[in-house]
């Protein structure tokens, strides 16, 4: 699995004109920033270009990998451990914080009382890694999965990695700059068209070898 999100300098090799945009007067356009704006189907097409172009196979990760490689070993419901960790959230991943709160004050929910510096997305990697020395696999942006949702993926299907296609909404992990507490943990989970894209939605990548 990647060690870090997909960014805006890579994809624009497959797609020069590609713009993440702004969040309010906040940039999401540097080089190493993740790349947003990019829907499911978006996130494909850059999968197939660069498996041609490698000659490997890269995909999307199961929503199952993406749970195993976000918990590292770890059985807390975050991969930095001490329980809830909300103390530590800042350390580890950008999330809806002090900073965020004071650009984005019309969100209502909950925020973290810490200041991780960013009210928008982060260049990636600024945060400290998980066990397996991913970054930012909670926070910064949600990461589409290659499975449809199914709530109860684990009560009717395999336990072993099973990938469901018979579904329209696909998988998104992880949580985002903008989401709270309950949400940025590794066992939550959300779903949405996958021709859906906005400023929070993003891909990191898997590769299984050659093709």
């Amino acid at each position: 699995m990647g060690m870090y999100e997909v960014t805006n300098r890579q994809y624009r090799k497959f797609k020069p004109s590609h713009s993440s945009k702004y969040y309010k007067s906040v940039s999401l356009n540097g080089d190493d920033q993740p790349v947003v704006y990019v829907s499911w189907n978006d996130a494909k097409a850059f999968i197939l270009w660069l498996n041609v172009k490698t000659g490997k196979a890269f995909s999307l990760p199961t929503e199952a990998q993406w749970e195993y490689a976000c918990r590292a070993g770890t059985g807390t419901i975050r991969y930095w451990g001490g329980g809830d960790g909300e103390n530590a959230v800042c350390t580890y991943a950008n999330v809806y914080d002090l900073t965020s709160k004071r650009v984005n004050e019309r969100f209502s929910w909950g925020y973290f009382n810490c200041d991780d510096g960013y009210s928008a997305t982060s260049p990636v990697g600024r945060f400290k890694s998980n066990n397996f020395g991913l970054y930012d696999m909670l926070g910064n942006v949600w990461e589409w999965c290659e499975d449809g949702y199914d709530k109860d993926a684990y009560l009717k299907h395999g336990r072993n990695n099973p990938l469901i296609t018979n579904r329209s909404g696909r998988v998104l992990r992880g949580g985002s700059w903008n989401n709270e507490s309950m949400i940025v943990r590794c066992a939550y989970c959300s779903s949405f068209d996958p021709s859906l894209a906005d400023d929070f939605f993003w891909f990191r990548l898997v590769l299984s070898g050659h093709k």
